[in-house]
């Protein structure tokens, strides 16, 4: 989320596919697994508190040491 927009990665991390779905449950995002993480960890507000290193540094010491993750 810190990477500046024409990165790469952070093209990836925000895409949305386009075009027609074959038959079936649409495929799941992996933005999508992490917002579900965040919210079994109690973390609010993930994505602002992700743009400062030492708070993002403090959240995912706390995802490390989770069960179930």
């Amino acid at each position: 989320m810190r990477l500046g927009d024409r990165r790469t990665a952070k093209k990836i991390s925000e895409w949305k596919p386009t075009g027609t779905r074959i038959r079936g449950r649409p495929r799941r995002r992996w933005i999508v697994d992490i917002e579900e993480d965040m919210q079994i960890i109690g973390i609010k507000g993930w994505r602002k508190q992700c743009k400062e290193g030492a708070e993002w540094k403090r959240i995912t010491g706390k995802a490390k040491i989770h069960r179930g993750l």
